[in-house]
């Protein structure tokens, strides 16, 4: 940390960030496949709590990616990384503010992430867990090369109602990063 891309600086949060961070995570369209339905100021600040003294890459734990926006500043979103299996393997998750969805941040961020857990943390396998009603992170995924593995049916109690999952893979060997275009002559 951090990690830059094009248009944004992915990073560990700070404390300047949690009034925007508890924002967007009380969107009723952000919490719909999310654990929370709301999310304090206080939520937040438990978070940070438990976040601040966490290096990345430590096994048995979540860590939370800050996306700055490079342009202006603004916390876009957040990416997140379970990191297990003795350090061979990763979990990923994403949430972006409902006004920086369908920009290509969220593909932007989870490409620059795969990218170092792959290539420079030499994880072996990456995995996703996602509701299986949320078609734009399934789309996502798909995009980034991750296969479709299961489909685990009534599996969770979700905000009172069984709720199907599917869970997705991506191998090392399978990573494909997007290629840069070549500069024009």
């Amino acid at each position: 940390m951090p990690l830059a891309t094009e248009r944004l600086l992915l990073r560990k949060f700070t404390r300047h960030d949690l009034p925007a961070f508890a924002g967007y995570r009380s969107q009723p369209e952000v919490a719909r496949y999310q654990s929370w339905s709301s999310y304090s100021a206080a939520d937040a600040e438990a978070f940070f709590e438990q976040q601040h003294g966490l290096a990345f890459n430590t096994d048995d734990s979540w860590f939370q990616i800050a996306a700055e926006r490079t342009a202006d500043g603004a916390l876009a979103g957040d990416v997140a990384v379970h990191f297990f299996d003795d350090g061979q393997q990763a979990e990923i998750g994403v949430t972006f503010d409902s006004r920086y969805q369908k920009q290509g941040y969220a593909k932007e961020a989870l490409s620059r992430v795969i990218a170092c857990l792959f290539d420079d943390l030499k994880k072996h396998r990456i995995t996703a867990t996602v509701d299986a009603s949320n078609l734009s992170v399934q789309r996502l995924l798909e995009k980034l090369g991750f296969r479709r593995e299961a489909h685990f049916r009534e599996n969770i109690l979700f905000k009172g109602a069984w709720s199907d999952e599917y869970g997705y893979a991506l191998l090392a060997r399978e990573w494909q990063p997007s290629k840069p275009p070549l500069p024009s002559a």
